[in-house]
């Protein structure tokens, strides 16, 4: 690589990255430039003037570095280094497969149009039916006093609605077919983040779905991604809502038994981790255990694990440091009554006494 200097007249070849150049009048003076010369003579004219790699250099640039963790690894080892680093791709860009292409690949025309009949009035029941019972649901009381819903694209949900007869038909819609997975692109700017200003109702931008409904869309169509929100007060959630996640089971319209992430930010209620039955099970969160108590903290297969606060049916508080269910390590309980007992447990017992 040939850089230019001042002066015009003389140029220098780079040898390497950590090459350093001698102005000319140094070079003059060494009784080594006349053979330098002569050996560049033949290389465009210039002076080549290179410093030797240090061991440490050596080993820098003899390994590659990867653009997803950073670590810089041997030629021989980039195939292993690339199965096992793998770059995650964002929730809104992962590729979800068409059930209706592969149904209907082995299908003659006759058969794909009664198929198609028949789905459009079973979806339609069924969505009916659950509409109908969500509408008689009486609120069932839980530990986390606000309420969870799904969030989805308008922009599909009037494909469906299409689809099944209940909406206008569009240039985009297609009658010939079921709409394609669930997308909620739409929805996303393209850092991942949901789009700011965005719009309730089926006309407009997205639709707030409940669990049961969007678990019914879910299981037929696949896609996604799920767009859950928890709303403290109670409403119905919003896209500025508190962000949850959850996988597994639910019950009454809220996280059951699986294991997901969500805090009220009102009353710090929540979990991170695993619940079973409705309760915490192994997490960090502030919740209700099996046994009845309220806690804060840690929690290991149901029972408080690492430093926490249980307030038990009874009003009597423990705080400290706990292991499998029991105070273990400086800790403190206060029964209902006021009476404190403060200091060094072991595996419930009070040490010194």
């Amino acid at each position: 690589m040939i850089l230019a200097t001042a002066d015009a007249e003389t140029t220098f070849v780079l040898g390497d990255p950590k090459a350093s150049l001698r102005p000319p009048s140094s070079q003059a003076a060494s009784p080594e430039a006349p053979a330098q010369q002569q050996a560049g003579a033949g290389d465009l004219g210039g002076v080549v003037a290179k410093v030797p790699l240090t061991e440490e250099e050596i080993e820098e640039y003899s390994r590659i570095k990867c653009c997803v963790c950073g670590e810089r690894v041997y030629p021989e080892e980039v195939a292993e280094h690339s199965r096992q680093c793998v770059l995650e791709p964002a929730p809104n860009l992962r590729l979800q497969l068409d059930k209706w292409c592969i149904a209907s690949a082995s299908m003659t025309p006759a058969e794909q149009r009664a198929f198609l009949h028949m789905r459009r009035t079973e979806e339609l029941a069924r969505v009916e039916e659950i509409e109908a019972n969500l509408s008689r649901r009486m609120t069932q009381l839980w530990w986390m006093s606000g309420r969870f819903a799904f969030i989805i694209s308008s922009r599909w949900l009037r494909e469906w609605r299409s689809f099944v007869g209940v909406g206008r038909p569009s240039a985009s819609t297609r009658r010939d077919r079921p709409p394609s997975p669930i997308n909620n692109m739409d929805l996303f700017d393209l850092d991942g983040s949901l789009r700011s200003g965005l719009q309730e109702g089926v006309q407009n931008d997205y639709h707030i779905l409940e669990q049961p409904m969007w678990d019914f869309f879910l299981q037929i169509y696949g896609g996604g991604p799920p767009i859950l929100r928890y709303n403290a007060g109670g409403a119905p959630p919003a896209p500025g809502d508190q962000a949850a996640t959850f996988e597994g089971d639910w019950r009454d319209l809220r996280p059951d038994s699986g294991c997901g992430r969500v805090f009220d930010p009102y009353s710090g209620c929540g979990f991170d981790g695993e619940l079973r039955d409705g309760f915490l099970w192994t997490c960090t969160g502030k919740g209700l255990l099996r046994n009845g108590s309220h806690f804060e903290g840690r929690v290991s297969c149901g029972t408080p694990d690492g430093e926490g606060r249980e307030v038990r049916p009874d009003g009597t508080v423990f705080e400290g440091f706990f292991r499998e269910g029991l105070l273990h390590g400086r800790g403190r309980i206060t029964d209902a009554e006021g009476h404190t007992e403060e200091g060094e447990w072991e595996d419930g017992v009070l040490l010194g006494i």
